[in-house]
């Protein structure tokens, strides 16, 4: 019975010790976090902040940021200019148009086969908007002749639901202007 009360105070003692322990440590750590080190700014005892050098100047280069916001300015603007000729490029119409003057006669006496579009790359002039029915367009191809010819495309429609009426259509070569809506049997362009 001794021994048990023995060891039972001594189990008791021991847990009474650890929880000081423990709540000391607590208590230090608690203290350790609030102290601040003396001479801080955040204390307000300490030095204030001192800037060694001159700072830059904004105005400084001023005709140097010009020219770099000029020359991004010209580079989006190219950028911009040419991924919209790209889709005027690969638009139905201009497809279907290079389709019809492969097959045409007067072209095949004028430029050659493989009617293809003029320069290393192709540029798709005017307004081609097929949503708002207007297509007012002017490029240039060339054939196996290597001779090189203008081509103008001029259509309209009153609606989405109607065909493109062909106002006019020419292939300029050599300053002669042929009239290839007069060949063709159709008025109208197939494309929605």
């Amino acid at each position: 019975m001794l021994r048990s009360a023995g060891l039972n105070s001594l189990k008791v003692s021991s847990k009474a010790l650890l929880r000081t322990t423990a709540c000391r440590g607590l208590t230090m750590s608690a203290v350790r976090l609030n102290a601040q080190p003396t001479g801080t700014a955040a204390s307000g005892t300490g030095k204030p902040m001192v800037v060694d050098r001159e700072l830059p100047d904004p105005m400084a280069d001023r005709k140097k940021q010009w020219l770099g916001f000029a020359a991004f300015t010209v580079a989006v603007s190219s950028a911009l200019a040419i991924i919209f000729n790209y889709e005027k490029t690969e638009n139905p119409i201009i497809s279907d148009t290079l389709y019809q003057l492969r097959k045409s006669p007067i072209t095949n006496e004028w430029l050659g086969d493989n009617i293809e579009f003029d320069g290393i790359v192709p540029w798709v002039y005017g307004k081609l908007n097929p949503v708002a029915g207007k297509i007012n367009i002017t490029f240039y191809i060339k054939g196996s002749k290597n001779q090189s010819g203008m081509v103008r495309l001029v259509a309209d429609r009153e609606n989405r639901h109607d065909e493109f009426l062909i106002h006019e259509w020419s292939l300029t070569v050599n300053d002669k202007v042929f009239d290839l809506l007069g060949e063709s049997s159709s008025k109208t362009l197939n494309r929605n």
